[in-house]
């Protein structure tokens, strides 16, 4: 199963999950990179965050927590 990597971006600083977390396939990792958004959207993580997914070197998708319902 493939690792997948969740980084923080806030503005053009980016923080790098250098552990990574596995998941089957990439619908539950953004599931999961989701989850991530919503937490910091409820604890106000500013509009131009957000969470980089990444599997292995591929860039899949970038979620911010100001899209996320809750």
């Amino acid at each position: 199963m493939p690792c997948h990597y969740f980084h923080y971006r806030d503005g053009s600083s980016i923080f790098e999950d250098d552990v990574g977390e596995v998941f089957a396939d990439a619908s539950l990792a953004m599931q999961h990179a989701t989850k991530i958004a919503r937490e910091l959207a409820r604890n106000g993580e500013p509009t131009n965050a957000a969470i980089v997914v990444v599997e292995g070197s591929q860039h899949l998708s970038e979620v911010q927590p100001g899209e996320q319902g809750d």
